[in-house]
């Protein structure tokens, strides 16, 4: 869920491109049958079933909209209005995707919508942050290690804010959510085979600007 290791996120982005692992790995989502029954439960107008809906998603919601936006402020507005409008639109949920690519996807509408709103602004990460979104701990550490950690979690905030949105997005649902290409597919709209096209073309980009960040300057 939250992006553990920055170290991990270079090293994938720089692995061959005819690699299909991801560079994160998350834990799992509630059990479709588990699901059905909270689903069955919230079209009942169960208000505790929602907020275990809200308890188990929010997070990723909120993170999915900061990787898009970059801003804590905004971010955390569309997660609102992301579960205000799940919450009204519950009953005519029918269960043919997950509530989890449901939710991501109302997200990402909603993320488009506010960049439009944007004019010419551009996407920049909030600092403070940026520990969090990378799974970062506060515990003592190796003072050269944070140094280096550092460093490479800003090579990858630069990178993520200088790709074009529709490649953002792919690399934030593939590579730091971890969705497969059936699920991407139906947050965005489009088929499995456009999705595995649009995922090879962000990793070849993502590694490009990596590898050139990388490069010792002269």
């Amino acid at each position: 869920m939250v992006i553990r290791g920055v170290g991990c996120v270079v090293y994938h982005a720089v692995k061959q491109e005819g690699d299909s692992g991801n560079m994160i790995a998350t834990t799992g989502v509630t059990m479709p049958g588990v699901e059905d029954q909270l689903v069955t439960r919230c079209r009942a107008g169960d208000q505790d079933a929602f907020a275990q809906v809200y308890a188990q998603y929010e997070r990723q919601v909120f993170r999915y909209a900061y990787h898009l936006l970059g801003n804590r402020e905004d971010a955390d507005d569309i997660k609102q209005d992301t579960f205000l409008r799940a919450y009204s639109a519950i009953k005519s949920f029918r269960s043919e995707s997950s509530l989890q690519t449901w939710l991501l996807k109302i997200c990402g509408n909603l993320c488009r919508d506010r960049i439009k709103s944007w004019d010419h602004r551009k996407v920049t990460y909030d600092s403070t942050l940026r520990d969090e979104q990378m799974g970062m701990s506060g515990e003592a550490e190796d003072p050269l290690a944070i140094v280096q950690r550092n460093e490479m979690t800003d090579m990858i905030f630069r990178v993520l804010r200088g790709m074009p949105e529709s490649q953002r997005i792919i690399i934030v649902l593939h590579e730091i959510e971890d969705l497969n290409y059936e699920e991407i597919a139906e947050i965005l709209g489009c088929s499995r085979t456009s999705v595995k096209l649009r995922v090879f073309r962000a990793r070849r980009a993502l590694k490009e600007r990596v590898t050139s960040l990388m490069m010792p300057r002269v």
